[in-house]
């Protein structure tokens, strides 16, 4: 059961998505490279108020090539889509406790990109949220969302 945030919990997504006959079936055929930056919102545990997180999830043709964390955000040009994501509300996602889809429409996660691939792809962002939320093992070495306020 790997923590949340390391390189074991990465790996393990990557591979979880990969064993998933959904996510190939529901990923857009090509390449699609997203960019997530977490921002530490003061709930969570794991990042301070001013505290960044980014990592790069990229897919090809419906495989998962590429998900780790990386300490500097490479040029956003680069991306498909740009994720910005309060820290408690990406930890509740992976916790299966926060709807991705229900958090993006509320504006709660900022998403850049061309929209009509996402909505053309929802029911990917379905399947990766049930990956997050029931099929990889996560460890809450600090607390479990959801967190009680501040």
């Amino acid at each position: 059961m790997p923590d949340i945030y390391t390189p074991q919990w990465y790996d393990a997504l990557q591979s979880l998505l990969n064993r998933n006959p959904e996510v190939e079936k529901n990923a857009p055929r090509g390449p699609l490279k997203v960019l997530a930056e977490i921002r530490g919102d003061g709930p969570s545990p794991y990042l301070t108020k001013d505290d960044r997180l980014y990592f790069v999830v990229q897919l090809h043709d419906g495989k998962c090539v590429e998900y780790r964390q990386v300490a500097e955000p490479p040029p956003r040009r680069e991306f498909d889509f740009l994720f910005e994501v309060p820290a408690s509300v990406f930890e509740g996602v992976a916790a299966g406790s926060v709807d991705p889809i229900g958090a993006g429409l509320k504006g709660t996660i900022r998403i850049t990109g061309d929209m009509r691939i996402l909505i053309r792809h929802a029911d990917l962002v379905n399947v990766l949220h049930r990956v997050y939320a029931t099929e990889v093992e996560t460890s809450w070495p600090k607390g479990r969302p959801p967190y009680a306020p501040a």
